[in-house]
């Protein structure tokens, strides 16, 4: 890696993963800081959680998982 064309790509890759590592701890201080709002305002945080999950799946197979937990709920009486 003693060529400079290669030494300036690594530092420039160094450099873009720096840049993320520390937007990510910032994300995380700002999502830190949401779930604790959300907390304050008398929200349940597991919940909020729990639909942030059920968002981001497919809704035919979220109604499919819907249908088969009301399926067993419903066969063990709870």
């Amino acid at each position: 890696m003693t060529n400079p064309v290669e030494t300036q790509r690594l530092k420039q890759v160094v450099s873009k993963i720096e840049t993320i590592e520390a937007e990510r701890l910032e994300n995380t201080e700002l999502l830190k800081e949401a779930y604790n709002e959300a907390k304050v305002l008398g929200f349940d945080v597991k919940i909020i959680k729990h639909v942030l999950k059920l968002k981001k799946k497919d809704k035919d197979a979220l109604a499919e998982e819907d249908t088969l937990i009301e399926l067993y709920r419903g066969a063990l009486d709870i």
